[in-house]
């Protein structure tokens, strides 16, 4: 890929397609809009609330902006809402990377522009869950973000359906793991991140009085690969950072607290709201200096052939 990208090339390319091949699909259209359920950020309502103006290359999220500010514009803007934590021009390069190597998608056809007064449910359909090991691609993924040998009995291959599909009986697949609700978090080797149901923070049990946290499921794993094995934590994995005040409020019954978050604003932003509760809790950031989490410093470990982490 060229490093040369310019603005006005990406601004043409149809938000609708970026989205699809991102792997967010409209749930319904009233008139030229296309309306998506908020993959901003969380609003805990089934109501779609983002509008695409797909023929005029504009959205808008009516429910408010993220932590960008960001809250309308052209594909730019959502991008840069999306990707908040990288620069402008590593933003660029992103749209530029998801036409060039995500598979274009099909988009649902509508066959009335006749808006519903009913909330819309999710568009994801749960089909069945599988032990690991039975779908190539997914176990590719695995080994690409060096976990594969401590997912198997943590995550699960999970199938499911969209509903806003044409053929709704189409299947489609992703790594799943389970939250608090008893829903699936899903992810998907092509960055596609959602829950079939209802979002929440994700605890997998262990010492009473000691909790380890982070922010994303494979940081979790990256740190079980090299973990002590005598230690056996509480852990939960926040699953997105707007549920760090529902992660504070779980967290009351612990006297030792390890903190994992990313080394970025948000992260950073993160850990301070969960201090100010609990001033004890150790923030590990700095075992992964130079880099963004836990996950992104073990796969370069692996790549230049290091076999251990200094924790």
């Amino acid at each position: 890929m060229s490093n040369y990208i310019l603005r006005q090339d990406l601004e043409d390319r149809s938000i609708v397609d970026f989205l699809g091949r991102l792997g967010y699909f409209p749930v319904k259209k009233s008139g030229r809009e296309f309306f998506y359920h908020n993959m901003l950020r969380e609003t805990g309502k089934n109501t779609p609330s983002l509008a695409v103006w797909d023929e005029g290359g504009k959205w808008m999220d009516h429910g408010g902006s993220n932590q960008t500010g960001i809250q309308g514009g052209g594909i730019v803007q959502l991008a840069r809402a999306y990707w908040p934590n990288n620069s402008y021009f590593e933003v660029l390069q992103k749209i530029q990377f998801t036409f060039d190597h995500f598979q274009k998608a099909e988009i649902p056809v509508f066959d009335s522009f006749k808006p519903t007064n009913k909330e819309i449910e999710s568009i994801l359909e749960f089909s069945h869950s599988q032990q690991l090991g039975r779908n190539y691609v997914l176990y590719s993924y695995l080994q690409n973000r060096g976990v594969e040998s401590v997912a198997p009995g943590l995550l699960w291959e999970v199938y499911y359906r969209n509903k806003a599909f044409e053929n709704p009986s189409q299947l489609f697949y992703a790594l799943g793991w389970r939250n608090e609700k008893g829903h699936w978090e899903i992810s998907s080797p092509k960055g596609f991140k959602a829950s079939i149901g209802n979002k929440d923070i994700s605890i997998i049990r262990g010492a009473a009085d000691y909790l380890v946290l982070f922010e994303g499921y494979f940081d979790f794993l990256s740190w079980l690969k090299f973990k002590k094995k005598e230690i056996t934590p509480t852990i939960i994995v926040l699953n997105s950072v707007s549920l760090v005040n529902r992660a504070i409020e779980a967290m009351r019954e612990f006297n030792k607290i390890d903190l994992y978050l990313d080394n970025d604003e948000v992260g950073r932003h993160c850990t301070s709201l969960i201090k100010e509760s609990y001033p004890f809790a150790n923030d590990r950031s700095n075992v992964y200096t130079g880099f963004k989490d836990y996950n992104e410093m073990l796969m370069h470990l692996l790549r230049n052939g290091y076999s251990r982490i200094n924790r």
